[in-house]
Order: structure tokens, then C-alpha cells, then sequence
């Protein structure tokens, strides 16, 4: 498990280093309230898979947070692994298919079927959201790397 360094402000509200970077969020509590999203893991390539699963996370929870819940839930079908960056969390596989920069392959996140500019890390979940990690290919433009964004 990642270390979190948090700081209490205002007792509200707290700053922490997470794989997705410096976040800022309310504190995590018994009491505070749960949504449910729906997450999915898709093979876009050779479409070997494509799993949903229903989690209950506790409201300002991010993605990344989804995608642990999931993993523990069923780690079968949803086990990831990443890297962290400038830009926080880099997921690098999930159920053991990996994206590699030789093949242009990536895991890309969206919500409700559009991608995401923000990472793992950072994108705040809503009650109700479709979540989706999709195995994808990139087209070589420049670098050669899909674009990330940081925190904001």
C-alpha cells in the first residue's frame, strides 16, 4: 500500500499525496455517505474480456479508489498494476494484460463512455457513474506517449 501524508485544514478538508498526486478531499468516515458505481475492465484490442462489477465507495472517493475496491472484491478479474509518474498513477495492466509503448498500447479511463483527461488518481467519482479501464491503441504523434494531464 501506498504512504498518504495528509494535513488537517480547517478540519474539513485534507491534503494527501496519493497515486494520483497532492489531492484534496474530505476526510474518510464511518459516517460519511456511500455511492455506487459500475466498473468495468474492457480488452479494446482483442476483446478477451470485458467484466463489470457494482462497488460501494464512500462519496469524494476517486477512481483509483474504485479500482482497489474491485481488485479486493475480485482480484480474478479486476488485479491491476501501475506505475506512479509526474502525473500520479499510470496503470500499466489489468488481469495480466499489459500496455506496452512498442505495441502503442495504453489503458485508457473513461467515465460514461467518454475518456478522462484526469488520472486514477484524481478524477472524483459521482453515485451512478460507469466507470471503464479499457485496453486501447494509440496512434504515433509526436512523442509517441498518450497525453496526461495533472492534478488541477
Amino acid at each position: 500500500m501506498m504512504r498518504t501524508l495528509v494535513i488537517t485544514l480547517a478540519r474539513l478538508r485534507i491534503l494527501y499525496l496519493a497515486p494520483g498526486g497532492l489531492c484534496c478531499a474530505a476526510p474518510h468516515t464511518y459516517l460519511q455517505p456511500h455511492i455506487d458505481v459500475t466498473y468495468t475492465a474492457v480488452d479494446g484490442v482483442k476483446q478477451s474480456f470485458n467484466d463489470s462489477i457494482c462497488v460501494t465507495v464512500p462519496q469524494d472517493s476517486f477512481f483509483f479508489n474504485v479500482m482497489e475496491i474491485a481488485q479486493k472484491r475480485d482480484p480474478r478479474r479486476f488485479s491491476f498494476t501501475y506505475t506512479l509518474s509526474v502525473w500520479g498513477a499510470y496503470i500499466t495492466s489489468v488481469q495480466g494484460l499489459e500496455a506496452h509503448p512498442k505495441d502503442s498500447t495504453y489503458w485508457q479511463l473513461l467515465s460514461n463512455g467518454i475518456p478522462l483527461t484526469l488520472g486514477a488518481g484524481c478524477y472524483a467519482v459521482s453515485h451512478g457513474e460507469r466507470l471503464e479501464v479499457r485496453f486501447s491503441k494509440y496512434k504515433l504523434q509526436g512523442t509517441g506517449q498518450p497525453e496526461h494531464k495533472e492534478c488541477s
